[in-house]
């Protein structure tokens, strides 16, 4: 590297630190200032028109950036972070404490939602809240960040329990199993008949039988049923422990509330 790159660099590298650590360097003429956005605001909000602006009207610290990065593209990821920590020192943020998450009337609804609903999902906590999906997605990342509630996740199934150590994971799947019909079903017909093959599930439930396969593979794969074949012939076991949450919650609201839509989850 020839002394004209070697200095180049020292340059780029000066101003930047000059940019990034002068307390003055977040002011700039006709400047403007940056407060954090209420849940009103962003339950309200609408977007905006965007507005294309000449190079010669951007604020002269951006301009200098844009030096900067042309010259020494290098310089973008140290820009980027930098930027981001700068952010937090001059804008600051909204620290939500976990004492004071649930003072939005909007996360209070949505927690009391999930408490009264073990197993919810996501389409049932917008039918039952009558909350539009962004502002609902916002909710609960708050309270997820805030460990308020947790989540149970399956390829392309997301529920919803209170955090508080009163579910284990297999209560959680099955709550989650309940609030399907269908599934529900199945426990209530091998509960009361342990011995029931395949094809009898079929007959009672009228469905056909690759649905029933389908349905006994989930709950199989969760580990809430043994499935074992001898033959053409397929037969189903519940374990101890799970016969006992059955019991425990097929009778109880949030055992049968949430189940009439056989496709939930």
């Amino acid at each position: 590297m020839d002394d004209d790159h070697l200095a180049l660099i020292v340059t780029g590298v000066f101003l930047f630190a000059v940019m990034i650590c002068s307390p003055w360097s977040g002011l700039v003429p006709n400047g403007y200032v940056v407060t954090p956005a209420t849940d009103a605001d962003i339950q309200n909000a609408t977007p905006s028109e965007t507005v294309e602006v000449s190079f010669w009207e951007l604020p002269p610290r951006v301009m200098l950036l844009s030096v900067i990065l042309t010259t020494f593209p290098l310089m973008a990821f140290p820009v980027e972070f930098f930027f981001f920590l700068k952010m937090f020192s001059y804008l600051g943020y909204r620290k939500i404490a976990a004492a004071s998450v649930l003072d939005s009337p909007a996360r209070a609804l949505l927690y009391e939602t999930i408490v009264k609903n073990p197993g919810i999902y996501f389409t049932e906590l917008v039918r039952i809240t009558g909350m539009k999906q962004a502002p609902i997605r916002y909710h609960l990342a708050i309270l997820r960040l805030t460990g308020k509630i947790a989540d149970l996740e399956a390829p392309g199934d997301t529920r919803y329990f209170e955090n508080s150590g009163r579910f284990t994971i297999m209560e959680q799947k099955v709550l989650r199993s309940l609030r399907n019909s269908r599934e529900r079903d199945i426990f209530l017909h091998l509960m009361e008949n342990p011995d029931i093959t395949r094809k009898e599930l079929v007959g009672l439930m009228g469905v056909s039988g690759a649905t029933i396969s389908w349905y006994t593979g989930r709950l199989s794969d969760d580990g809430l049923i043994v499935v074992t074949k001898a033959g053409k012939h397929a037969r189903y076991e519940i374990s101890a422990e799970v016969r006992h949450l059955l019991e425990k919650y097929l009778d109880t609201p949030a055992g049968t509330r949430g189940t009439t839509n056989p496709d939930a989850g």
